[in-house]
């Protein structure tokens, strides 16, 4: 990742504590389309305090918990059953979802799933090891609309809302280790783009 320079935005030298902050209050009046491509951008165990923050508000769209929920391998606790605990923290996301779905969480659902979010086979999967279990003998209940996630919309990000592209976005999510591309929009990576063209360029001169 690039280093912040005089010419790189505040956002992007703040700490993470501060960047978190901003991020949070963006997303709080943010469309539910940023949402979902800011879940996507995170990562395991890296991101778990911001996506424990989403599941807990009551806008969340139903996609993007259940991107959430899939990436936490159902699989497994369907395979290795136990009680969910009363309160979970960051990282325990299997059970803050399905313990908010009871909560009355997730209802709507505007956006669609696609398969970075989860792929076919696996809600095939996830179905069949929950028609195989004998009926109560989980401690907890998948609820019937994870086992069908499909419909909504796809996600519609216009440039100055896509952290790719945003002036004001990109360094906020750099910061946080989201993922986005190394450079800043603008100039600055049309010159990193050249400048590793030119690379690419010499190097195969010199190979030849």
């Amino acid at each position: 990742m690039s280093h912040p320079t005089a010419e790189t935005p505040r956002a992007y030298q703040d700490s993470p504590a501060s960047s978190m902050s901003t991020l949070l209050r963006i997303l709080k009046s943010a469309p539910q389309d940023l949402w979902l491509d800011t879940i996507r951008r995170a990562k395991p165990r890296v991101h778990d305090e911001l996506v424990f923050w989403m599941l807990n508000q009551t806008e969340c769209d139903f996609a993007v918990a259940a991107h959430a929920f899939y990436h936490s391998d159902p699989a497994h606790y369907l395979d290795d059953p136990r009680p969910l605990p009363p309160h979970p923290a960051p990282g325990q996301t299997f059970a803050q979802v399905l313990i908010n779905w009871d909560k009355g969480y997730y209802r709507t659902h505007k956006l669609q799933l696609e398969l970075r979010d989860v792929h076919p086979r696996t809600v095939a999967g996830l179905n069949q090891k929950s028609m195989a279990r004998p009926r109560g003998s989980l401690p907890f209940a998948i609820p019937a609309r994870f086992l069908d996630p499909w419909g909504g919309k796809p996600i519609a990000l216009p440039p100055y809302l896509s952290p790719d592209d945003a002036i004001h976005l990109w360094p906020i999510y750099a910061a946080l280790q989201l993922r986005v591309p190394d450079d800043p929009p603008g100039l600055p990576r049309q010159i990193a783009k050249a400048r590793k063209a030119i690379g690419l360029f010499s190097f195969r001169t010199r190979r030849s």
